[in-house]
This record gives C-alpha cells, structure tokens and sequence, in this order.
C-alpha cells in the first residue's frame, strides 16, 4: 500500500535537492577517480563507432572539477559555455522560488535549446572533419 505524502512536503524535498545539487555534483565528481580511462555509455557511439554531439562532455566537466581546464577544452569545447548555462539556470530558479524574477517564456526557453543543439552539431562536425572527436 502507497503512503500519500503532503504535497507541500514532496515540493520543500524537491527545492532542498535543487539547491543542493551543483554542490553534490562537484563533491561527487571531485571524490570518484579520473574517467578518462571508463567505459564508453553512450548509445549513438557503441552502435554507430563515432562519438555523438555531446561526447566528452562528462569528462570534460570532470577535468573542470579538477581545474584541468585544458583538458576539459580537449575533451569538449562547448563544456564551459554548458556549465556557465547550468549555473545560470541553477541562479534563476533561486530567483524565480524567491519571487525576484517572471518565469522564462516559452519561447525563449525553446530558442536556447535550439541554439545548444545547432551550436552541438557544428562543433561535432567541424570536430569530425578535424578527426578531433573523442575516442570511443
């Protein structure tokens, strides 16, 4: 039998874990070995032999925990410009659960998920035409 918990309860649980997730990322992160030697997860590599958009983007963000920020660059241009965003997003839900700012339209939201994905896909390919890609 299903316990019902208060809906405001399961909402302050949900804020706590927001708030508290870039830090425990970090701690997390920052405790577990190097990964650049780990297995290769993604789906689009192991079926296809060639590193997807968004390969070397874990390891990127890892080298960045470390302050290895050229490696970081190596393992994934576009890492920074995606923390600076997820930093960002983490700042205006403060804001937004404070009452300080409206919520982002729709629209908005849709052309920056738009402009990552473009943004993604050209870096891939000038990373494949460069034979830059991270190795699978």
């Amino acid at each position: 039998m299903a316990v019902a918990y208060p809906r405001a309860m399961d909402s302050v649980w949900r804020h706590r874990l927001i708030v508290s997730a870039p830090f425990l990322a970090v701690f997390l992160v920052g405790l577990g070995g190097t990964v650049e030697d780990g297995p290769t997860l993604c789906p689009f590599a192991l079926c296809t032999g060639t590193a997807c958009p968004g390969c070397g983007m874990t390891r990127a963000a890892s080298s960045v925990v470390r302050g290895d920020w050229g490696g970081a660059l190596t393992f994934h241009p576009l890492v920074f410009l995606v923390l600076a965003q997820l930093a960002g997003a983490w700042i205006w839900y403060l804001l937004r659960r404070s009452g300080r700012v409206a919520p982002i339209g729709q629209r908005t939201l849709n052309l920056v998920l738009l402009a990552n994905l473009l943004a993604l896909v050209v870096v891939w390919l000038i990373r494949l035409s460069a034979g830059t890609l991270p190795p699978v």
